[in-house]
């Protein structure tokens, strides 16, 4: 399972770059035609919390499973040469990443059917704390509390 979604992984961001574009108002209609939202990975060059997150948290079963059921994942290598268009943006992905304010890497954004950015985590998550989070949005709990507060709740629920 992990080998065929790390092969779609590579697959989907090799594809996405076919025209050297990448236009993420379309990668949020198809988000919202599949009842999923939009989750923005980016990572950057010789960066080891990125590679970290690559090898951990994108090779994790859990986490991979709750990706591809609940999110349209887009992959942004900062070092990919390709324009990224966004509403009225047009520009290069870290371009694009000071643009939505992704201020350090990695960087994990996710947005709404509206292009709003519900939630966003900056810096390195460990493979536990990324699961927290991708639950945080997909119970849409960051309408009702803070992540903290959500982690506590699912602690607590988990001890039950």
């Amino acid at each position: 399972m992990k080998y065929i979604f790390s092969f779609l992984f590579i697959l989907f961001s090799v594809n996405s770059f076919a025209n050297n574009i990448l236009d993420i108002d379309s990668k949020i209609q198809e988000a919202k035609k599949q009842n999923k939202e939009l989750m923005i990975f980016f990572h950057i060059p010789d960066c080891p919390y990125c590679e970290a997150m690559l090898n951990e948290n994108f090779k994790n079963n859990t986490i991979t499973t709750l990706i591809d059921k609940n999110f349209i994942l887009v992959d942004i290598y900062t070092a990919n040469k390709v324009d990224i268009v966004f509403k009225k943006f047009k520009g290069s992905p870290k371009k694009f990443a000071k643009h939505i304010k992704a201020t350090a890497y990695p960087a994990t954004l996710f947005m709404d059917e509206n292009s709003n950015i519900i939630y966003s985590a900056i810096g390195y998550r460990n493979v536990q704390e990324y699961i927290h989070e991708l639950k945080y949005i997909i119970t849409k709990s960051y309408k009702q509390m803070p992540l903290d507060e959500f982690v506590v709740k699912m602690e607590i629920e988990d001890e039950l």
